[in-house]
């Protein structure tokens, strides 16, 4: 069964734009590969942290809005847990209320 999900993520800010892209989009590949699909995507580009993570201000932000079978979330969170060029992220299941 499809969950709905929304993730948020803060990416690496000395990252060039094409390798954020590159990112954005394994995590997009990892969401398909495993039977979801991604409804949305929004590049809020670099901002402002609330306060410093890793000695850095800034963080480039992005929004994912997907549909992922439960099981493989934590495969999902495992990959962005071990990459290196993702500061912060959060997943939030929206089916629960």
């Amino acid at each position: 069964m499809m969950r709905n999900y929304e993730g948020v993520f803060i990416l690496n800010p000395d990252l060039a734009t094409d390798a954020s892209k590159g990112i954005v989009t394994q995590i997009q590949d990892f969401i398909s590969k495993n039977g979801g699909r991604v409804d949305n995507l929004q590049d809020w580009g670099k901002r402002r942290m609330a306060y410093k993570i890793n000695k850095k201000q800034d963080g480039n932000y992005v929004i994912l809005n997907f549909q992922l079978d439960p099981s493989f979330t934590k495969k999902l969170e495992l990959s962005l847990k071990l990459n290196e060029q993702v500061v912060r992220y959060m997943l939030v299941n929206k089916d629960d209320k």
